[in-house]
């Protein structure tokens, strides 16, 4: 008999699951976060309850087991955002332990294959979305800039971000995801919370003059005759538009 299992959505209780699931080798025909709405007459749902000792020490196993490749790709499909994320992700696990080193150089296996293409799709969504961020200066002199990304992919842009502005307070926020990424000038460290914002950060006068300016020069600059729809959205797709300056309408005139 299959079985269904249930976990709290939450980094360790996905990984107390995986560690008790494969060490009891156990088949699986489905993980998620909340019980399907029809118990299935050939299925059990099983809940299991996160522990964070197991999560931990079960890491730390399997980050001392896995070649770096093999643990590129499983950090990058735990933060994706797919459908079935988490039953890939057990079939690759349950693949290695039997194979060991060699999951490397099958890549074309079913259970490989798959986790490959969605650590694809995390890594070129996350170095897009290097050029794809846009800081405002708020009126708290600190910096903020909101995107909605498929992935959840903040933990693979921080350190970047860190680098070039550890001069500045600044805050980027996945409004998809609800959390954030939360810069300490003094610490020197970036840390990834919870955050949902219940309104837009106010801005500075200057920010809004600058962001006026930007857009006239991006829209003066654009030569009608020469306009590439299609190569401009292979550039920047409609998804990432929405939060991009250049692309957004401006403020109503009597904000100030």
């Amino acid at each position: 008999m299959s079985g269904c299992y249930i976990y709290d959505a939450s980094l360790s209780g996905l990984l107390t699951l995986y560690a008790r699931l494969l060490e009891e080798a156990a088949a699986v025909e489905r993980i998620s976060t909340a019980a399907a709405g029809q118990q299935s007459l050939f299925t059990e749902e099983i809940s299991i309850p996160a522990d964070q000792h197991t999560a931990e020490l079960f890491w730390q196993r399997l980050s001392s087991r896995l070649t770096d490749q093999s643990l590129k790709l499983v950090r990058r499909c735990l933060l994706a955002d797919h459908p079935q994320q988490e039953l890939l992700l057990y079939r690759y696990l349950l693949l290695e332990a039997e194979q060991g080193r060699r999951i490397d150089q099958m890549l074309t296996h079913p259970y490989v294959a798959p986790v490959w293409k969605l650590s694809q799709q995390v890594g070129r969504e996350a170095h897009r979305y290097l050029g794809f961020v846009r800081f405002q200066h708020l009126s708290d002199n600190s910096y903020f800039a909101a995107i909605r990304p498929k992935h959840r992919i903040l933990l693979l842009i921080g350190a970047h971000f860190a680098e070039r502005f550890s001069d500045q307070q600044w805050v980027i926020h996945d409004q998809r995801h609800n959390e954030g990424i939360l810069y300490d000038t003094e610490a020197k460290e970036w840390l990834l919370l919870p955050m949902e914002l219940q309104q837009q950060p106010e801005v500075t006068v200057q920010e809004e003059q600058f962001q006026t300016l930007w857009r006239t020069y991006f829209n003066t600059l654009a030569i009608p005759e020469r306009n590439n729809f299609r190569l401009q959205q292979g550039k920047v797709p409609l998804k990432c538009r929405g939060l991009l300056t250049e692309f957004c309408a401006p403020p109503p005139a009597d904000r100030h």
